[in-house]
């Protein structure tokens, strides 16, 4: 069975998706520079704590 409270992606989709709507982008142009934004808000850390709470790394 698939748990989605056992997957990393799933982790980092909720953060991105958290980030994009408090920024409330409602035109293209805002869209595009809140996803370029998104790429800095997601980090290293995030991911490695996101692994760890998977029990990919125990």
């Amino acid at each position: 069975p698939y748990s989605p409270d056992l997957s990393p992606i799933e982790l980092c989709w909720s953060k991105l998706k958290q980030f994009l709507l408090s920024r409330e982008a409602r035109t293209l142009e805002a869209l595009n520079e809140c996803m370029t934004s998104a790429v800095n808000y997601i980090t290293a850390e995030d991911a490695l704590n996101w692994c760890n709470h998977c029990g990919l790394f125990t």
